[in-house]
């Protein structure tokens, strides 16, 4: 049986996609994002990834410990929600070194790619010594927030000081990759394009 489905007009043009076919269109599309979003490319992990590994099993195990505690024995540690928050800041700083290293740090690109390809080179130059210079601020001031820490943390005696110099360490790290990456985009050896799916 022959397709008799009229043409779209469309803002005083006929658009010559009948509505079906840009469902099926969108569908694949999406499709093809879900599939692109659910591969987990871990070709590229390093050995000093494994140290947010460790402190991410180390917080499931303390939250798994406080969750068994207190609703299977009835009898809560106290030390386990302390912890688990304390390491639950450790995984977000210790993680965003591996995202920088990666280049996965959420980013605007909205207006990025309508630029030329000249002018959008020389932006990302400039955001990339820009995010190295704010990270290693913030490392500085994250040690000196450390040296100025009063006390114990409250459910174990372990300095306070501890946490803040374990995020100014991270912190220190993303810096040398942001460092490292605005030297690769400086040089040209660093791709100016988005690296997820782009949806247009």
């Amino acid at each position: 049986m022959q397709n008799t489905q009229a043409p779209v007009m469309t803002k005083g043009r006929v658009d010559a996609t009948p509505p079906d076919d840009i469902h099926r269109e969108m569908d694949e599309l999406f499709e093809q994002w879900r599939e692109e979003e659910a591969h987990v490319d871990l070709s590229d992990l390093r050995w000093s990834d494994a140290v947010i590994f460790a402190i991410f099993w180390i917080l499931f195990g303390i939250v798994f410990l406080q969750f068994f505690t207190r609703y299977v024995l009835n009898n809560s540690l106290g030390w386990t929600e302390e912890i688990a928050r304390y390491l639950l800041i450790l995984v977000t700083f210790v993680g965003s070194v591996t995202a920088m290293r990666k280049g996965s740090h959420i980013a605007v690109e909205a207006l990025l790619v309508y630029l030329p390809r000249g002018a959008r080179h020389w932006t990302l130059v400039a955001v990339d010594g820009l995010v190295a210079l704010f990270c290693g601020a913030m490392a500085w001031y994250a040690y000196q927030l450390g040296a100025l820490a009063p006390g114990y943390m409250v459910s174990i005696d372990i300095p306070k000081s501890y946490l803040y110099w374990a995020v100014s360490a991270a912190l220190v790290g993303v810096t040398v990759h942001a460092i490292l990456r605005f030297l690769r985009r400086l040089r040209g050896r660093e791709a100016d394009a988005p690296h997820g799916l782009t949806i247009d």
